[in-house]
């Protein structure tokens, strides 16, 4: 990621913390805030309505305490006072005193006096006696002061009563007073005027305030019996959220701007990163890279002379690390390409000079020097004295080069080349090379010092004559020369038809061509029960039919593959090979599978893991596959050999022990084997019956395997005295000639079908 990407998210992370602190903490806060506020607001309105319902009551239970406690009044209930009326009760009292109606009860309770403003002629006489009658109802006997609001035909009536008292509050009380006051929208707007919010009235639902949250506000709803000793009816208003509504208008307002002061700030960080930083920076990568493209450690990085700051002493810094990487690549180089102990080119310098004038010459003459047991030098006569040696051959091939090439390639390792040089041109400098060695140990007392000289006369010219080529084509010359006796001068032409070692090579090279190509295949031989006879298994035997040498003996490649590590590769073949192409037949004519597994298999700790998938992948049953250890791997390994008998007998696999009698082991490793079978090797059969030793040795084996309870499989039988004998002292399962050779899968099918054909009686 470039640095401007990052820097660009860095801002970025910061502004949007910055912003989500904002409005994940701040925010919810002065939320909350207003929300408290406006919960504030609707307890102070409750308490304003409530408060302004209790001063109508209160204003009214005044004036009835002064009109009830009147001496005129006391006496105009007696019929005392005919004149009150006349002198007291008008339509503007009424109006004055703010009631719609006035009811005088004498002491019995009954009606003695009532009017009505006049503004309320729609009632009729009934239906204001109607109402004297409720209210009249309402009263409760023996309580002094009453009040409420009750639900007439004619809407909400306030009322209260007092007793009727002299002035001086002395008794006896003659009566009651009782006012009345509609509760009309005219009440109601006079309320909303004084408590400054929108009221209305209603038949009452609840027992007790109730506040509910709305889209538009709160709604109340206040019982008047909250003030009232009785009532039916119940307040209701809606208080709007202000401090709410304000503060999301603000914290709106705010975060449009935070989020445009944020991008302000982005954009003018990006512009000042940019120019301050990261353009300077970007300069910086673009000259390197100039750099690394030219490969040229002697440019430098420009400096801007006016600058002091850290940008630019990095770019100081780099400039001097340039100037050591110039100093040291000059080094690295001269030791890169040069041996330290004799200054002559290394393997590095070889491989250049080898493909500089390989194009410009047709041949190169070659000549490799290789010492004769130099660690015995090193050893016998000191690591001074070796690198003497190893000075001189090197001063000896700068003076016989002329206008060729020198160099050491290893501990004790030399070439020579020139190019265009014959054998005849090269064998006399290998001959003064091998007099000048001689000279040099007799005269310095190192004795019995020689080497081993290759030649070889490399062609140019042919595309596939790479340096690989030529260097291989040479450890092969002189491999050669040591195995026939070192202290020697050999070409490369006197060994290119008759070298072991180049057999080898092309052994193995075309060993792993078959694996890849496919050129192995599997021959079968049956394993048979002579009485009755039944063919009760096959072992799977590799063959290899070479595309151009024609059939191999696996006695001549299985060696060299055992030798290149390639066994365990063949040997997975074979494994999944048999199992693919005998699966069907092992099933159909109950057979057993048996297979070869050579030391290294054993030891390499895949092979089980490999064996278990194979049987998967397969589907053969491990119940009837057989692996053979051949009796040369008894001994040394004998624990590791347990653990790996033991694990296979975990999944059922049996276990034969291959060519008994012809390696070195015991009978006493048998007891520590758990082994199935007992194959006896066809040695022992070859003399039967005309050798009486060979005769005498087999019975006995034949009645130890049967004490110890194993079966046993008796190789080579080709021919039918043999069968006899074997017979008449065993009941071993038979693998010879006599029955079938190995033989390939068709011809395999076909003895399967003839055999089951010819004894099925």
């Amino acid at each position: 990621m470039r640095i401007r990407t990052k820097l660009m998210i860095a801002v970025a992370v910061n502004i949007l913390v910055f912003v989500s602190v904002i409005f994940f903490v701040i925010r919810p806060y002065f939320i909350e805030k207003s929300m408290e506020q406006d919960r504030q607001t609707v307890e102070s309105q409750i308490a304003s309505v409530t408060e302004t319902l209790a001063n109508r009551k209160s204003t009214l239970e005044r004036t009835l305490v002064d009109w009830a406690v009147w001496n005129d009044t006391y006496a105009f209930i007696q019929n005392q006072n005919d004149s009150y009326i006349a002198s007291n009760i008008s339509e503007e009292s009424l109006e004055n005193l703010s009631v719609q109606a006035i009811v005088y009860l004498n002491r019995e309770g009954e009606v003695h006096y009532s009017t009505f403003r006049q503004e309320d002629a729609p009632l009729s006489k009934a239906d204001r006696q109607t109402i004297i009658s409720d209210i009249t109802n309402r009263l409760s006997p023996g309580l002094e002061k009453q009040d409420g609001v009750y639900d007439s035909d004619y809407g909400p009536i306030l009322y209260a009563s007092h007793p009727i008292l002299r002035s001086d509050t002395s008794g006896p009380v003659q009566g009651t007073l009782v006012m009345l006051e509609f509760v009309d929208a005219d009440f109601l707007a006079d309320l909303s005027a004084q408590t400054k919010i929108p009221l209305t009235m209603q038949p009452v639902q609840h027992s007790e305030t109730k506040m509910t949250l709305k889209n538009d506000g709160t709604e109340v709803v206040v019982p008047l019996d909250t003030v009232f000793q009785t009532a039916d009816f119940e307040v209701g208003f809606i208080v709007e959220p202000t401090h709410y509504q304000n503060t999301i208008s603000m914290l709106r307002l705010g975060m449009l701007s935070l989020l445009a002061l944020a991008l302000g700030l982005f954009l003018s960080l990006l512009w000042t990163i940019h120019h301050v930083v990261i353009r300077r920076v970007m300069e910086i990568v673009d000259e390197l890279k100039h750099i690394t493209v030219e490969r040229d450690s002697r440019l430098r990085l420009r400096r801007d002379q006016h600058s002091r700051d850290e940008i630019e002493q990095m770019a100081t810094s780099m400039n001097e690390v340039l100037s050591a990487l110039e100093d040291t690549r000059a080094e690295v180089l001269d030791r890169a390409f040069r041996d330290a102990l004799t200054l002559l080119p290394n393997r590095l310098a070889l491989e250049d000079y080898f493909s500089t004038v390989r194009g410009s010459h047709e041949r190169i003459g070659v000549i490799g020097l290789d010492l004769d047991d130099f660690r015995r030098i090193n050893d016998q006569f000191g690591h001074r004295t070796g690198d003497a040696v190893l000075i001189y051959i090197a001063s000896r091939l700068n003076f016989y080069k002329e206008a060729g090439f020198a160099a050491r390639l290893g501990a004790d390792e030399f070439i020579f080349l020139h190019p265009d040089w014959t054998f005849e041109e090269l064998k006399p400098i290998a001959r003064r090379l091998t007099k000048d060695l001689k000279n040099w140990s007799d005269v310095n007392g190192v004795k019995g010092m020689t080497a081993t000289i290759g030649l070889d006369v490399f062609a140019c010219r042919e595309s596939h004559h790479t340096y690989e080529v030529m260097m291989g084509r040479l450890d092969v010359v002189i491999h050669e020369a040591k195995l026939s006796g070192k202290n020697r001068i050999l070409s490369f032409q006197d060994i290119e038809d008759g070298s072991h070692y180049l057999q080898t090579l092309e052994m193995e090279r075309d060993l792993r061509y078959a694996l890849e190509h496919d050129e192995f295949e599997l021959y079968y031989q049956p394993i048979v029960s002579p009485r009755p006879f039944a063919v009760r298994g096959v072992e799977a035997l590799i063959r290899w039919n070479h595309p151009g040498k024609g059939q191999i003996s696996p006695g001549l490649f299985i060696p060299i593959a055992e030798q290149l590590g390639l066994i365990s590769d063949i040997g997975r073949w074979v494994l999944s090979q048999s199992m693919l192409e005998m699966k069907e037949h092992a099933a159909r004519h109950h057979l057993f599978l048996s297979i070869n597994v050579s030391k290294r298999q054993i030891a390499d700790g895949s092979f089980l893991q490999e064996l278990e998938d194979v049987l998967h992948e397969t589907g053969f049953d491990p119940l009837l596959l057989h692996v053979e250890i051949t009796e040369s791997e008894v001994g040394g390994n004998l624990y590791e050999l347990q653990q790996f008998i033991r694990s296979l007998k975990a999944i059922g696999v049996k276990i034969s022990l291959d060519d008994f009698g012809v390696g070195t082991s015991s009978l006493s490793f048998l007891q520590s084997l758990q082994l199935d079978i007992i194959k006896i090797d066809q040695n022992f059969v070859k003399g039967i019956p005309e050798n009486t030793f060979d005769r005498a040795l087999l019975e006995g084996l034949y009645q130890t395997f049967h004490t110890l309870g194993l079966d046993i499989v008796t190789e080579g039988v080709e021919r039918p005295e043999q069968l006899a004998f074997v017979l008449e002292h065993s009941g071993s399962l038979i693998q010879g000639y006599h029955y079938s050779k190995p033989v390939p899968l068709a011809q395999l099918e076909h003895y399967l079908k003839k055999t089951a054909t010819m004894y099925d009686w």
